[in-house]
């Protein structure tokens, strides 16, 4: 980015006083901010490469510049390192157009490969500049996240689940400061995903319609509350039933993969072979799920409850899976196991436990439909339209699901 254009982006954003009540300028200075920001990112990332030539500790010497941790100091040189080996990339961010969380989520990525496949993540390099620069953080690690599925073979994805099995560490101790016990975990995916399934099915179980006295007020603290008392009830024995565990594997024939073939979307937040998948598909209880133009058209089990239950069932959950891989409010990446089923037309208003009247939402969501006016309506279709307060509408089209 030209020195010029980077005063003009100041002096924007500069411009813009407290008393702005413009929502379009306000935007607009948030974008340029942005910009900003990448471009400063950009030229740190340029400054710790010239400090590494010439420190033999550059983490420490930037760390100490910067006025930041040690730690700080290494992520921000392997941002440059990355950023070094995939120069499309690097030039995205000196310009502004990426940010350096796009340059993380290939760093990270990089880190789990074996180095033939990281040379070949590397080859696209250009690619995945191109990517990132339409794309949020999220939506590149999901196209990262592919690219790298599509280069590990079978056997390779296997070798590497048993490096990462080897490799799994639990420490605990106590916290000079707080005073409370802490515990710290590195598990391997298949492992994590047992582990999530077990905690998320407790969850549900325990407080899908109440919350204990006590509870945080803050939305983020309230579910890490929550979820630390599903694991002393897993460990006190007072889980819920054993047995074989439920996966929703949604298969879309509409949307092939890199491959040809129809997308497997498996629900779940890490990556595992393709054998390990197949292993888990055949000790799970399986459900079909057939979606067609954003409606289901056969999931199996009763599907509308109408006023005769407030609580949700299974075979209405496994239904929205099919439709839904995230919180249905536009750009909410919390994925769908996290989520609650909200009535859109409220049970206290007479809203109907059917499957036409509810949306999976999140946490947050959730509260600000309940508590900030937010008005939601869901046409026969699953057309969303989000009615905000302060004027805004956000309208989605049916969920991508469209046939099955």
């Amino acid at each position: 980015m030209r020195t010029g254009e980077v005063h003009e982006l100041v002096d924007r954003a500069a411009e813009v006083d407290a008393s702005c009540t413009d929502c379009a300028v306000l935007a607009a200075a948030v974008a340029d901010l942005r910009r900003l920001k990448s471009w400063v990112e950009g030229r740190e990332v340029d400054l710790v490469q010239r400090i590494a030539e010439v420190s033999s500790f550059p983490e420490k010497s930037f760390a100490e510049a910067a006025n930041t941790s040690l730690r700080n100091g290494g992520q921000v040189l392997e941002r440059a390192q990355t950023a070094a080996s995939v120069p499309e990339l690097g030039a995205s961010l000196a310009d502004g157009r990426v940010s350096g969380d796009h340059v993380d989520v290939v760093t990270r990525t990089l880190r789990g490969l074996t180095p033939p496949l990281r040379e070949q993540l590397i080859e696209e390099g250009e690619r995945l500049a191109k990517i990132a620069e339409r794309s949020t953080p999220d939506e590149f690690a999901r196209s990262v996240r592919e690219t790298a599925r599509r280069l590990e073979t079978a056997s390779d994805g296997l070798d590497r689940l048993e490096r990462q099995k080897r490799a799994i560490r639990f420490s605990s101790f106590i916290d000079k400061e707080t005073g409370m016990g802490r515990w710290q975990a590195t598990w391997d995916p298949e492992t994590m995903v047992q582990l999530e399934t077990k905690i998320d099915n407790q969850l549900q179980a325990m407080f899908h319609d109440r919350q204990p006295e006590g509870c945080p007020t803050d939305l983020l603290e309230k579910q890490s509350y929550l979820r630390a008392l599903a694991v002393v009830a897993l460990l006190d024995g007072h889980g819920g039933r054993s047995g074989k565990p439920e996966v929703i594997v949604v298969v879309d024939h509409t949307q092939p993969g890199p491959d040809g073939r129809p997308a497997v979307d498996w629900g779940l937040p890490v990556e595992l072979p393709d054998r390990v998948l197949t292993d888990l598909w055949s000790r799970a209880t399986t459900h079909s799920v057939t979606v067609r133009n954003g409606v289901v058209v056969d999931a199996g089990g009763q599907l509308d409850l109408g006023r005769s239950s407030r609580l949700p069932n299974r075979a209405q959950r496994r239904a929205l899976r099919g439709l839904y891989s995230t919180c249905a409010i536009p750009g909410c990446v919390v994925r769908f196991s996290r989520t609650k089923l909200h009535h859109v037309v409220w049970w206290r208003r007479g809203g109907a436990t059917d499957l036409a009247n509810l949306l999976p939402l999140c946490e947050i969501h959730h509260q600000r439909v309940h508590h900030n006016g937010w008005l939601l309506t869901l046409t026969p279709g699953r057309t969303l339209t989000v009615a905000l307060p302060d004027g805004q509408v956000m309208t989605t089209g049916p969920p991508k699901r469209s046939a099955a």
